[in-house]
């Protein structure tokens, strides 16, 4: 009986230090299941899920607080009557484009105010992240 002669090279195998590119599309692609069962995408907490009802509605509770004292708030009333005639004259897909834009930058600046905080307190890590920012530039 013949034997049949085997190879042992061994197979290249993947450099661990560089990102499977398949997996990380699978990552980016994950899906998980919401309230009703059904999938969606990852949250992604800039991308807008609100409606446009829903932001008139915030508009509305927010216009309504200020009329409880139309003095104090008399140039915010208006104000807020022009972003809510805004959003009514908008297209979801406008709304969602801006107001995406909007969250992310109230993020931004949540995160540079506790760092203007910090930084006032000396507190430690804002001298840490202040050198950071600077060594990014």
């Amino acid at each position: 009986m013949i034997k049949k002669k085997t190879s042992h090279a061994k197979t290249p195998k993947k450099d661990a230090r560089k990102p499977n590119a398949d997996a990380k599309n699978n990552t980016a692609k994950a899906s998980t299941r919401n309230k009703s069962g059904t999938k969606s995408q990852s949250a992604d907490p800039d991308r807008l899920a609100l409606s446009k009802n829903d932001i008139l509605e915030f508009c509305d509770r927010v216009l309504k607080k200020w009329q409880q004292d139309p003095a104090q708030n008399s140039r915010n009333i208006p104000a807020m009557f022009a972003v809510r005639t805004g959003v009514l004259f908008s297209d979801e897909a406008s709304l969602k484009a801006i107001w995406s834009e909007i969250i992310s930058w109230v993020y931004q600046l949540l995160y540079e105010n506790a760092q203007a905080h910090a930084r006032h307190e000396n507190q430690e890590w804002a001298k840490v992240f202040s050198k950071i920012k600077t060594e990014d530039r």
